[in-house]
């Protein structure tokens, strides 16, 4: 009993799911917006297009016959024994052109939507580039900001450099300097001498 009510609450959750489909749902405002726009249509082949056509033949498309056989009628003339046999083409020219007017329209109005979409969609793809470029821009000034105050914050962390020393000199650049200093002394000690001489 088990698998019965399995097998059964399966049915039913597919049936709920194939129903809650959206090209279901879709399917079925299609056929109510066909059947409406079918009788838009006829009531334009029959109430305009009809007429004027029936004008131009001077008669109605249903009275186009080729009579293959004539009609049986009884004595009277009244009753009739056998139906005649005809061609009716004016119907099938009125059902042409009833398809070739449907086809016309419905080709017209999805030209017209699928355009609307396409224009609909490129512009939506311009607004998304030019988002995604805005937010690129934003995250970019967001990104330098955070460094500049990264820079500002671990600059005032940083502790002041100490001033260096100067490195000692060895001995050998000591003895030189003093060398150079008793030259000097030598020669203005002997510059005085001069002067004092002259």
């Amino acid at each position: 009993m088990s698998k019965k009510e399995r097998k059964k609450s399966t049915f039913w959750q597919d049936f709920k799911a194939f129903i809650s489909r959206g090209n279901i749902v879709d399917l079925a405002v299609g056929l109510v917006v066909g059947a409406a726009f079918t009788a838009i249509v006829n009531s334009l082949v029959n109430d305009i297009i009809k007429p004027l056509i029936a004008l131009l033949v001077d008669g109605d498309f249903s009275e186009l016959v080729v009579v293959l056989r004539e009609a049986v009628y009884d004595t009277d003339g009244v009753t009739v024994l056998q139906e005649a046999i005809t061609l009716n083409y004016g119907n099938l020219i009125m059902a042409i052109l009833t398809f070739l007017i449907d086809a016309f329209v419905i080709f017209t109005v999805l030209r017209i939507v699928t355009k609307a979409k396409n224009r609909l969609q490129e512009e939506s793809a311009k607004l998304k580039g030019k988002f995604a470029k805005a937010e690129e821009k934003k995250e970019e000034a967001e990104e330098t900001a955070e460094a500049e105050t990264a820079a500002v914050a671990a600059a005032e962390a940083a502790p002041a450099p100490e001033p260096q020393a100067a490195p000692a000199p060895s001995v050998e650049a000591l003895l030189a300097e003093i060398r150079d200093l008793l030259k000097e002394q030598k020669g203005e000690a002997a510059q005085l001498q001069d002067k004092k001489d002259e």
